[in-house]
């Protein structure tokens, strides 16, 4: 008898990821889901914009060779492997975007949605929401000292450190549920 892991549950505000056997339940509200949108509106935007010398583009596509002198290693190290970075995280929004849209209603619960996610399409959704957290805290100027609890409500930067605080979260559920065993449980 598989043994089931009682976990306190988040309130509604709180994002979900349940395991029913082998697939992983990700639970978002409706303007989470709108929120996911535009962020990955934004990413697709990028990676159609493709390597630039802008420091978002930098961290989405960092250099294979840091010492300024081996310019000609890069050049073509970028020409072998630049398209297929791009070909790849493209389809992978594009698994994320159908999966997204594809959301079902949760039983039970207005105003929120379920995507069901195997083994690979989770994989892709790690790789998606690692790439636009990269990619908006990079915009920002986020480091490892900031603390969003510290910024003023009026502040300006305070609405986009909370979306990039929430795709933090995000992941960190979304890993959490990926490394549970097959059996149900809720994060």
């Amino acid at each position: 008898m598989a043994r089931r892991r009682k976990r306190e549950l988040p309130d509604d505000d709180d994002l979900r990821v349940a395991r029913r056997g082998p697939t992983l339940l990700l639970r978002l509200h409706d303007r989470e889901v709108q929120v996911l949108q535009w962020v990955f509106a934004d990413l697709e935007r990028l990676l159609e914009e493709g390597a630039g010398s802008d420091p978002v583009t930098q961290r989405l596509f960092p250099r294979a060779y840091l010492d300024p002198t081996e310019e000609r290693a890069e050049s073509e190290w970028q020409s072998l492997v630049h398209g297929d970075l791009v070909a790849s995280r493209r389809s992978a929004l594009g698994v994320v975007e159908l999966g997204l849209e594809g959301a079902q209603e949760t039983a039970g619960r207005s105003g929120m949605r379920e995507v069901a996610l195997d083994e690979a399409s989770a994989e892709q959704w790690l790789s998606v929401l690692n790439d636009a957290r990269l990619a908006f805290g990079t915009a920002l100027g986020i480091t490892a000292d900031d603390v969003l609890e510290d910024l003023e409500p009026d502040d300006p930067r305070a609405e986009g450190y909370a979306v990039y605080d929430w795709l933090t979260h995000l992941l960190a559920a979304l890993l959490g549920g990926i490394a549970e065993p097959g059996d149900e449980s809720v994060i």
